[in-house]
């Protein structure tokens, strides 16, 4: 049925033209009538803009896309929630919040993390982690690659697909269908697992969570984990868990064929299955969702990656599309932009097979 629906479209100069590839392959968001929103809520230093070509692209498939702000909210019919590396704790409050929405099911949660460069708190995510049961967690570390990288080792390339087994990447081959590379996290953390009782290493031949944890894609053979805090400036009531989440820097490897390879394969993004809920959470150790440094695009910024070609966008939006599924009842759809962020705005109507 042909349904017509309006959108608000920020035209940003330079942006959206930076989208455009002779490289690139064909992408784009295949679900509508659905409510996004991503939490900018706790940054003290948020680029809302940065988000503006995955907006453009999910309100252009006609879902709405609203922000969470200053005033904390998480509205009951969002169906997809992006925690956009929040660097402060949230609240019971807020935490019990999370999980009241969550519990409905059938939600899609994305926990971006950071690197622990200048940054004490990049591990606040696990907070709302702990509070919905999950196992996940934010490495309070630092990747960085002196091979794979866009002219830094700390503009880190995700090169590996899963764990490397087929027995347990399934879902990671799926999830990076058409990416013939890998793609560019900026300054990024890395992924471990919290057991409730222990801290994990999530590398293959350490420990897997068969049906839960999904490791989609990991660092390369030669990324290295720094602890760049120094574990000693989050203060000492919290130094013992600041430690375990340093646990990625202070390993020696993982066992492999051949024998131990002294670093690397840490990995850069998991699903985890929540059954308890019907829902799933994915956990990255950046917003590659973002258009900061070029991550949600097709080409890298500095052009030292594979030729200048990346598959962040790619990623992204087969995560998307593998999770979300358009609404059964297709209604108007329309962007909420927060003021400080409003470029040029257009309405725009087409027609939507």
């Amino acid at each position: 049925m042909n349904r017509k629906y309006i959108f608000g479209l920020i035209l940003i100069v330079g942006m959206i033209a930076g989208m455009t590839t002779p490289n690139a392959i064909a992408t784009e968001i295949e679900f509508s009538g659905l409510k996004i929103a991503f939490d900018i809520s706790h940054k003290d230093s948020y680029y809302a803009s940065n988000y503006v070509p995955l907006i453009a692209n999910l309100t252009g498939a006609g879902n709405e896309v609203i922000f969470i702000n200053d005033t904390w909210g998480i509205p009951d019919d969002v169906d997809a929630l992006f925690l956009t590396q929040p660097n402060d704790d949230y609240t019971e409050f807020e935490l019990n919040d999370f999980y009241c929405w969550f519990k409905q099911g059938g939600k899609l949660l994305w926990v971006a993390g950071d690197s622990d460069f200048a940054s004490y708190n990049i591990h606040s995510p696990n907070g709302v982690l702990e509070k919905l049961g999950a196992f996940s967690r934010i490495a309070s570390i630092s990747i960085e690659d002196p091979e794979y990288n866009d002219g830094s080792a700390y503009r880190t390339a995700a090169t590996e697909i899963g764990y490397g087994d087929v027995l347990y990447d399934e879902l990671a081959i799926a999830l990076t269908t058409g990416m013939t590379a890998g793609c560019i996290f900026h300054g990024p953390t890395a992924i471990m697992a919290f057991d409730g009782t222990y801290y994990k290493d999530l590398r293959y031949g350490e420990s897997v969570f068969p049906q839960r944890i999904n490791v989609i894609m990991t660092y390369g053979r030669n990324a290295t984990a720094l602890d760049s805090d120094v574990s000693d400036g989050w203060g000492a009531d919290n130094y013992a868990e600041e430690t375990s989440l340093d646990l990625y820097a202070n390993v020696t490897g993982v066992a492999g064929e051949g024998g131990v390879d002294p670093v690397g394969f840490f990995p850069a993004i998991v699903h985890e299955n929540m059954t308890k809920f019907d829902g799933d959470i994915i956990v990255s150790g950046e917003a590659i969702y973002s258009f900061y440094k070029n991550m949600y695009d097709q080409n890298t910024e500095n052009g030292a990656y594979n030729g200048g070609v990346h598959f962040g966008q790619v990623l992204v939006n087969n995560i998307l599309n593998y999770f979300l599924e358009s609404a059964p009842d297709e209604t108007t759809a329309f962007v909420l932009i927060p003021l400080g962020v409003i470029g040029v705005i257009y309405a725009i109507s087409r027609r939507k097979k």
